[in-house]
C-alpha cells in the first residue's frame, strides 16, 4: 500500500513518472509556442486582428500626433490609411482624374497619396501634386458619381442586396471578410429607397406591356378581350394554418397566354417611421408611408385579389376566369 502524500495514495516511482510527464508536456508547449511565433514571422497580415502570438503587445507609445487642416477644416494629416486593405475601384476612372493635376497640369502620382476618405464602396483619395511651386492636393474619386454625388458602386450595391436578399448585417461580413470597409445603416438605406422606387417603375412598365400582349394574344385565339388569368397570394411570415400574424403581404396576377406578371399588389399593416413617432409622442416627419391596410393577415389574400381585379377592369382587361392557387 501506497504511502498517503498531499495528492493522494502514490508510491515514488509513480510519482516521478507523473513529474516527468508534466516536463514532457511543458517542453512540447514551449516549441509549439517557439514554431507558431517563428510561423507568424513568415505570414503576411492581411487583417490587424489575425496576430494570435500571445507576445504581441500593441505599440501605444506614440499617442500623440499633429493634425494638418486647410482652410476649410478638411483634414491632410498625412496617412497610410490608403494602403490598408482592399477598395472597390473603376481603373478609368482613377486614370482619367491622374493624367494632370487641376493647377499647374502635371501628371499625378498614385504614390504621392497622402489620405483617403471613404463613402460606403466609394472613396476620394487626396493626392499631393509633385510640382513643389505647386503643392495642390488634388481629389481623386475611385469610381463614377450621379445625382449629386451618389457613388455608382453604393447603388449597385443595394441593387445586389435586393436581388440576393441580403441585409446589412450579410453585406458587412462579407465586406470584413474580403478586407474592404464596412458600410453604414444611413448609407445603404438610402440606396436601397432609391433602387426600390426604379424597380417599382421598370415593373410597371413590364406589367403595360405583359397586359397589352396578353390581350392581343386572347384576341387572337378567342376573338374577345375576356383575358384569364390566375392569381396567387402569400404572407412573408409563414401562418400556422390557425395563426396568421405577417405585417404583410403580396399577390401576383399572371396571364395564361404569356406565363407573365400582368398585375401586382401588397399590403402593409406597419410603418417604422410613423410607429417610432406614435411611441415617443410626435408628429412623423414627411416620408414614403408604407402602410396601407388595417385588417388581420388572413384577410390580405382576398382584398388584393378584389383590388386587383378591379385595377385590371380599369385597364380596360375583362378577366374572365380569376383562379385563386393554393
Amino acid at each position: 500500500m501506497g504511502k498517503l502524500l498531499n495528492n493522494g495514495f502514490r508510491t515514488s516511482k509513480q510519482e516521478r513518472k507523473l513529474v516527468s510527464i508534466r516536463e514532457g508536456q511543458r517542453k512540447r508547449y514551449c516549441e509549439e509556442d517557439h514554431h507558431q511565433d517563428l510561423a507568424l514571422k513568415s505570414v503576411h497580415a492581411d487583417h490587424s486582428y489575425d496576430v494570435t502570438s500571445k507576445r504581441f503587445v500593441p505599440d501605444i507609445s506614440n499617442i500623440v500626433h499633429e493634425e494638418v487642416l486647410d482652410n476649410d477644416g478638411n483634414n491632410l494629416t498625412p496617412t497610410d490609411d490608403w494602403r490598408v486593405g482592399r477598395r472597390v475601384v473603376e481603373l478609368g476612372v482613377i486614370a482619367d482624374h491622374l493624367q494632370q493635376c487641376k493647377h499647374c497640369g502635371l501628371p499625378l502620382s498614385l504614390h504621392n497619396t497622402i489620405n483617403i476618405k471613404t463613402y460606403g464602396l466609394g472613396s476620394v483619395l487626396k493626392v499631393l501634386c509633385t510640382n513643389k511651386s505647386c503643392g495642390n492636393i488634388n481629389a481623386i474619386p475611385t469610381g463614377k458619381q450621379h445625382d449629386h454625388k451618389i457613388w455608382d458602386v453604393n447603388t449597385k450595391l443595394a441593387l445586389a442586396a435586393i436581388d440576393l436578399g441580403l441585409g446589412e448585417h450579410q453585406i458587412n461580413g462579407l465586406l470584413s471578410i474580403l478586407n474592404i470597409p464596412t458600410v453604414s445603416h444611413c448609407m445603404i438605406d438610402s440606396r436601397i429607397r432609391e433602387v426600390g422606387d426604379v424597380i417599382e417603375s421598370v415593373a410597371d412598365q413590364s406589367m403595360e406591356e405583359w397586359t397589352e400582349r396578353e390581350k392581343e394574344m386572347t384576341r387572337e385565339s378567342d376573338g374577345n378581350d375576356n383575358v384569364t388569368v390566375s392569381v396567387d397570394a402569400a404572407w412573408q411570415r409563414r401562418g400556422s394554418g390557425r395563426s396568421y400574424d405577417s405585417l404583410t403581404g403580396h399577390c401576383s396576377m399572371i396571364g395564361s397566354k404569356t406565363g407573365k406578371v400582368i398585375n401586382y399588389k401588397w399590403r402593409s399593416k406597419a410603418c417604422r417611421i410613423c410607429q417610432r413617432a406614435e411611441i415617443s409622442g410626435n408628429i412623423p416627419r414627411v416620408h414614403k408611408c408604407n402602410k396601407n391596410f388595417t385588417g388581420s393577415a388572413k384577410a390580405m389574400e382576398p382584398d388584393m385579389v378584389v383590388d386587383r381585379q378591379m385595377a385590371v377592369r380599369s385597364a380596360a382587361v375583362c378577366p374572365e376566369v380569376i383562379g385563386a392557387l393554393r
